[in-house]
């Protein structure tokens, strides 16, 4: 709880409101919630709205195609904010996963912003659920599809606790079984050991590329905030 509010005190980078704040010729509304959590392993940092995902959201509104019309499976998905835009950028189906007690602010969340994210033309799917990285269920009980794996795996500022590293390697892992399905990472930079040791896995179990927001996308990021796509290394 401690960390959670040390990290809520830091400006964000990226402007963000509670009232709104412009996206896609839309307005997304992302509420946050304050509660006094103690035990979770995340700090309880899922209940608020972090500069990682805010610069996903902005990446994926200048690169729709990237989960237009897709299956998107979206890991620590915390307030929602990612899934939300994912759907307004016509997603097929999102699933937005998280730890138990996030899911009550992520519904709400998604259905403040349904007229948005399902319009009269849109077909949109969008899906909330548990999804523990240290247990992580069947990839069938959380996308509803016929494939086996999705063709979108969105991680938005889940790189900071040292902990959790491993957790999400191995569930990342486990979730692309095929070569084709795309992996976008977003974080921000807090730890150097927690940074070291996420770099080393993801490059020992995916072809990363280093993307360069400003020049793929126009979007200026301090040096201290990563992006990368990621591909499954094929077994040889």
């Amino acid at each position: 709880m401690i960390i959670c509010l040390m990290l809520r005190s830091l400006r964000r980078f990226y402007p963000f409101d509670e009232s709104g704040i412009p996206f896609a010729c839309t307005t997304v509304v992302i509420k946050e919630t304050t509660s006094q959590l103690n035990g979770e392993e995340d700090g309880g940092t899922g209940l608020n709205v972090w500069d990682g995902s805010l610069l996903l959201a902005r990446y994926l509104e200048k690169r729709p195609a990237i989960v237009r019309n897709k299956t998107v499976l979206e890991l620590g998905s915390g307030c929602g904010l990612i899934g939300v835009a994912s759907g307004i950028l016509g997603a097929k189906l999102v699933t937005m996963t998280d730890l138990q007690y996030t899911l009550p602010s992520m519904k709400e969340n998604v259905e403040r912003n349904k007229s948005s994210w399902q319009g009269e033309d849109s077909h949109c799917q969008i899906e909330c659920k548990e999804c523990d990285w240290f247990h992580p269920p069947p990839i069938t009980e959380l996308c509803d599809d016929s494939t086996d794996s999705p063709d979108v795996i969105l991680v938005a500022d889940c790189v900071w606790l040292a902990h959790l590293i491993a957790p999400l390697l191995q569930t990342l892992n486990k979730y692309t079984t095929n070569a084709s399905t795309k992996v976008i990472i977003t974080y921000q930079q807090r730890g150097r050991d927690a940074h070291k040791e996420f770099l080393e896995g993801i490059h020992d179990l995916f072809d990363v590329v280093v993307v360069d927001t400003e020049k793929d996308a126009g979007l200026i990021k301090p040096d201290v905030f990563h992006v990368f796509e990621c591909s499954k290394k094929s077994s040889t």
